[in-house]
């Protein structure tokens, strides 16, 4: 697998990882419901990466870093073939995983969906954008719940 499409991915895990990481209220209402928006963003690193099997399928895992703390541990189960390069990413934080689901442009940059979770992210829906930088992905995840 080329490091373009490696970096690509690994940026992936890290946004799925991220969404534990320094979550900020933006906060948003309707007549009916309250409705909270958050947003988390972080550099994804990949700390391992399987061997692609024929088909173009690795797994890997990532950490999700914010001011030099480890905020989130992550997985993805990537697929690349020569039109698409996808992930589905899980994110695990103290209060819940997260889950997305994102693929690649040409340029390398992200960008996906917020699929849902476990605790505190159970009916989670939002984006997920991320850009390579040295360190890996600069990840932003957007989400209400």
């Amino acid at each position: 697998m080329s490091s373009k499409v490696k970096r690509f991915f690994l940026g992936a895990v890290a946004l799925s990882t991220s969404v534990a990481i320094g979550v900020v209220g933006l906060g948003g209402a309707t007549a009916t419901a309250s409705v909270k928006s958050h947003t988390i963003n972080f550099i994804a690193v990949t700390t391992s990466q399987s061997t692609p099997t024929k088909s173009g399928s690795f797994f890997e895992s990532i950490v999700a870093v914010t001011s030099s703390a480890t905020v989130s541990d992550g997985v993805l189960s990537c697929g690349a073939n020569p039109t698409t390069q996808g992930c589905a990413a899980a994110g695990a934080f103290a209060n819940g995983i997260l889950y997305t689901h994102f693929t690649f442009a040409s340029t390398g940059a992200l960008s996906g969906t917020v699929t849902g979770g476990t605790g505190a992210y159970a009916k989670a829906t939002g984006t997920v954008t991320g850009s390579p930088v040295a360190a890996g992905y600069e990840i932003t995840v957007v989400y209400t719940t």
